[in-house]
């Protein structure tokens, strides 16, 4: 699948410029993370970082999806799609995308495509080698056609292949998207990823963060907030589907794996806690400004890569390839 999109004149009128905040994408100082001990929120979170609990994977969760085939039919409705089949190999892909790199790579590659002949990998570096625990690897859309969002709402879609995830209790995040918060001086970010060891892998989780706070002067609240996927996991060794909606009019977000929604992973207004705030803190929605994928962790770690590809952006739902 090539990079396409459609005029953003057809899809969403008359757009004016939308001045991006700044964002962790940077690299912030590592917050503490949910559930770790040293936040107080291990117990509230329901998930064991022992390995005792067994983790259930949603009915649809084996992939096998068609590795043939391509996207011209959700593209032609989407406002932007890629696949980074015209992108130059071995380097950062560039076009509508930014990528951020801390103590990471990310890099067009043609050694494990969905389909076609390229995708993108996504490397962090072990911090036995940089001595260093905050982790990025990103690309991310940050201008016309994605941004600025029609209502403040979007579909995502990606293939993704995790060659590993952490055993040990990691927060690592593969999608997000970030802004400032409307009437405030500081931004906030919606994340899906994981965190919690589990057995059969780490399970997924969304999590909420207001980064600014660990700015240096600090700037608004420390927040950290979770909403864990009760016992299901990533998947690794396999290409996979993730379908994700942030919705910043309503302050709602939700995630589908290989098509069945993961509906632990919903959030309406707030999720089952934070590290900084109390229960039932409202997850206030940025004026979503950047659009991230790729591998971002915050914790000592080994090395990760992930392989990322055919990923769509749109106003509806997109779906999921044709299975085998």
């Amino acid at each position: 699948m090539k990079s396409t999109y459609r005029d953003s004149s057809l899809l969403l009128g008359a757009l004016v410029s939308l001045a991006l905040a700044c964002s962790d994408s940077s690299g912030p100082t590592t917050p503490v993370e949910p559930g770790d001990p040293a936040g107080g929120g291990d117990t509230a979170q329901g998930g064991s970082s022992n390995g005792a609990e067994s983790p259930t994977m949603p009915p649809s969760g084996s992939g096998d999806f068609a590795m043939t085939g391509d996207d011209s039919a959700v593209c032609a409705s989407a406002i932007f799609c890629d696949g980074f089949e015209d992108a130059a190999v071995d380097v950062a892909p560039a076009g509508a995308w930014t990528p951020t790199q801390t103590n990471g790579t990310v890099r067009v590659d043609a050694s494990r495509p969905f389909r076609g002949a390229h995708a993108v990998k996504a490397t962090t570096l072990a911090t036995a080698v940089t001595g260093q625990t905050y982790k990025q690897a990103l690309i991310g859309l940050a201008s016309t056609p994605v941004i600025p969002l029609m209502d403040n709402k979007v579909y995502g879609r990606m293939m993704f292949y995790l060659e590993s995830v952490p055993s040990a209790d990691v927060h690592w995040t593969i999608i997000d998207g970030k802004g400032p918060i409307p009437g405030q001086t500081y931004s906030a970010t919606y994340r899906y990823g994981g965190q919690k060891p589990v057995q059969g892998g780490s399970q997924w989780m969304a999590n909420y963060d207001t980064t600014d706070f660990f700015a240096t002067p600090s700037n608004g609240p420390n927040t950290d907030c979770y909403q864990h996927a009760q016992g299901k996991v990533a998947p690794v060794g396999k290409w996979s589907c993730a379908e994700w909606y942030f919705d910043g009019q309503n302050n709602q977000m939700r995630f589908w794996l290989d098509g069945t929604e993961l509906t632990d992973l919903a959030v309406n207004g707030t999720g089952e806690g934070c590290v900084g705030q109390p229960v039932g803190y409202t997850w206030t929605a940025p004026t979503f400004s950047r659009l991230d994928v790729g591998w971002e962790s915050y914790k000592e770690d080994d090395e990760r890569s992930i392989w990322i590809d055919d990923v769509v952006i749109s106003s509806s739902q997109v779906g999921c390839p044709a299975r085998e």
